[in-house]
């Protein structure tokens, strides 16, 4: 089984971009993935292992997000299958609630975006999960989640991070 799990961490390299002011680029130990973290939209926290490298928290800890990498790819299919198997853990064993699920073009390569919710009333938590994988580059997770209320908060902050990846690094 793949290790795309939402609690999942790994290694962390910060260095100093100009695309976005005050900005730390992430660089992917696993991948050749980096992206623009802002710093004043972030703070990070400590990865849990799993294929996890990095996990931020807003100030205001409204929204977050995690990259988890893996270096063997999976087929759309497996891929979509292991998010929601994930979700299920997540939600006590039943399936997610599915939002939507699109294909995005990041940086000139198509993702796939599934939303879904899990959590009881008054608990639940909207997550907007970006996933792309190929061969010879391997497989990629970029997981937004807030409570359902801050969806949008979350899809904003999610369109200025997606839009800072860089492949190849």
């Amino acid at each position: 089984m793949h290790k795309f799990m939402l609690a999942a961490l790994s290694a962390v390299t910060f260095t100093t971009s100009s695309a976005f002011a005050a900005c730390d680029t992430i660089s992917s130990a696993t991948i050749k993935l980096s992206a623009c973290v802002e710093e004043a939209a972030w703070l990070a926290q400590p990865p849990g292992g799993n294929g996890q490298e990095f996990l931020y928290f807003s100030p205001d800890q409204r929204v977050a997000f995690t990259v988890i990498t893996e270096k063997e790819p999976l087929t759309p299919t497996d891929f979509r299958s292991a998010v929601l198997i994930n979700g299920r853990g997540a939600n006590g064993g039943q399936d997610p609630q599915v939002v939507s699920e699109r294909v995005e073009n990041v940086q000139d390569k198509p993702w796939n975006v599934i939303e879904y919710i899990v959590g009881g009333p008054g608990e639940e938590l909207q997550f907007q999960n970006f996933y792309y994988s190929q061969p010879g580059f391997g497989a990629v997770q970029v997981v937004f989640w807030s409570i359902p209320e801050d969806a949008t908060i979350a899809a904003y902050q999610a369109g200025r991070v997606m839009s800072s990846l860089s492949y190849g690094n």
